[in-house]
């Protein structure tokens, strides 16, 4: 067994009453290593519960058990001595629910992210890995746990959907060669379809919105679209048809920086993504948001309008420090 996860193989063999919980607008490594955790640890005999403050993308509900996730307002968290953060370090990040009932309980973290600022009893943090995933997966090798078909497909969807599908820069040997391991164990065109073809008409309207919006700046260096109301109301698309449009940002010859704003009723959604070499969590942290150094976001609370021009700058900045 490795030394790094005996701490939390004993707490995850012997916890009882637990939460787990992951971040807001949850993606396929929060779900898939949060699913992956409950169902690999015998979750249901020991009457732990997975919360999610947001309802799982479309795309995302053939991941086995995801039906059973419950929304913090529907639980007896006196029922409850324990959480779990997955994919996330920062209780801030759940969303509104969890800060109010954390009095007198345990507080756990597994998570993958380079901005991570966990503050609790029990964490295990590796920003070198793909996804939280990869992480759970190496718990569950390191401890010989058994990996059935439902957590493989878990697990490996996670480590698929933070890699791109093994292209981003993240991928590591280490990822590949677990993605390997539970393989024989996936349904590989599901995977496909569900991660990286299936989406709705509404997503798709508002990738044509996207790339009409598409602005270039600094010698083609940045790279910025918008989501406004007006357009997400047109089309009658909600928070997940957002999801991954940024990622179109990324496409201009040369560009090095993208950046998506989306606009909703009482904030705006930043995303940023980047080529090597550019850490756009800087950008994320410094607007109290966070993520990845090549893939990260935050929220600010106003409208467009006001919003936009403070983060270009800041990324302006970025840029120019880069080229000095």
């Amino acid at each position: 067994m490795q030394a790094q996860y005996q701490d939390i193989l004993a707490l995850l063999n012997r916890q009882r009453n637990m939460i787990i919980i992951g971040h807001e607008d949850p993606d396929c490594d929060c779900l898939g290593s949060m699913l992956g955790l409950y169902l690999a640890f015998q979750g249901a005999e020991k009457n732990w519960v997975m919360l999610r403050h947001d309802d799982p993308p479309h795309n995302l509900r053939f991941l086995p058990h995801v039906e059973e996730m419950q929304h913090p307002q529907h639980i007896n968290w006196d029922d409850y001595e324990a959480v779990l953060l997955v994919d996330c370090g920062e209780v801030s990040r759940t969303g509104p629910y969890l800060q109010a009932h954390l009095a007198g309980k345990q507080l756990y973290c597994i998570d993958h992210h380079i901005s991570n600022a966990f503050s609790g009893q029990l964490a295990v943090v590796e920003p070198q890995a793909a996804a939280a995933g990869e992480i759970v997966a190496a718990i569950c090798l390191a401890g010989e746990v058994p990996i059935c078909d439902e957590v493989a497909l878990c697990l490996y969807s996670a480590i698929a959907a933070d890699t791109g599908c093994f292209r981003y820069l993240n991928t590591s040997q280490r990822a590949l060669v677990i993605a390997a391991q539970l393989l024989p164990q996936v349904d590989l065109e599901l995977v496909r379809i569900k991660l990286f073809e299936d989406r709705s008409m509404s997503n798709l309207r508002l990738v044509g919105v996207c790339m009409e919006h598409m602005t270039l700046e600094c010698d083609g260096l940045l790279s910025y679209s918008w989501l406004d109301q007006p357009s997400i109301q047109r089309y009658h698309a909600t928070v997940m048809d957002c999801h991954n449009i940024v990622n179109h940002t990324l496409l201009p010859s040369g560009v090095k920086i993208g950046i998506m704003f989306e606009e909703h009723e009482d904030c705006v959604k930043i995303s940023f993504r980047s080529r090597r070499g550019y850490r756009v969590d800087e950008l994320a942290t410094s607007f109290g948001g966070g993520g990845h150094m090549q893939a990260s976001g935050c929220k600010i609370p106003g409208r467009l309008e006001e919003v936009r021009p403070q983060v270009l700058a800041a990324a302006r900045k970025l840029l120019t420090q880069k080229y000095e």
